[in-house]
């Protein structure tokens, strides 16, 4: 009985202090990418940027923390916007890229923002050992490695359904228009 309760405990501790990995580039840097083909297969570019641009201007509010820009030129729209989770500011940049047919949306440029730092959101949520290693021998504390990694994995894992969310709704705004 006493090496069943000790299992579920490690399992529960194991679980709650998982390391949260997020997608990355080629060159290591957090990146959520899709390329999606419009229901209609024949549709032009300029016109699946006029519904990017009708579902950017829907979903994101103008406001102090989001702001588009578009590139004629190129046919690509910007965005730059943020999450607020869990206190924290986690700005971003969304950019679509339309082509006959289809359409490239990649997230990109993740920042945390908190109380005036600016870190980079890396590729997994830090490891207890990765915490400790960070603090002096002094101010070590497991108990408190432990809950700032808690803490990390779960503002990892609530990031990661913010940019899986932001990139569903783009792609059910472009599904529900037909030709």
């Amino acid at each position: 009985m006493v090496n069943y309760v000790f299992l579920l405990l490690f399992f529960c501790s194991s679980t709650a202090l998982a390391q949260v990995k997020l997608p990355v580039n080629d060159i290591g840097q957090v990146q959520y990418q899709e390329v999606v083909r419009v229901p209609d297969s024949k549709r032009p570019a300029r016109q699946i940027m006029e519904q990017v641009r009708a579902w950017a201007g829907q979903h994101y509010q103008p406001s102090v923390t989001t702001e588009q820009q578009y590139d004629q030129e190129h046919n690509i729209l910007f965005v730059r916007s943020s999450y607020d989770i869990d206190n924290q500011l986690i700005r971003y940049t969304l950019t679509i890229e339309p082509k006959f047919g289809r359409y490239r949306a990649t997230l990109t440029d993740l920042v945390a923002e908190n109380k005036g730092m600016h870190l980079p959101i890396q590729a997994s949520s830090p490891t207890v050992a990765e915490i400790n290693q960070s603090v002096t021998d002094t101010t070590k504390n497991q108990t408190l490695a432990e809950q700032m990694a808690q803490q990390q994995a779960g503002l990892y894992q609530q990031l990661d359904q913010s940019c899986r969310a932001t990139l569903v709704s783009l792609k059910e705004a472009m599904m529900a228009i037909k030709p």
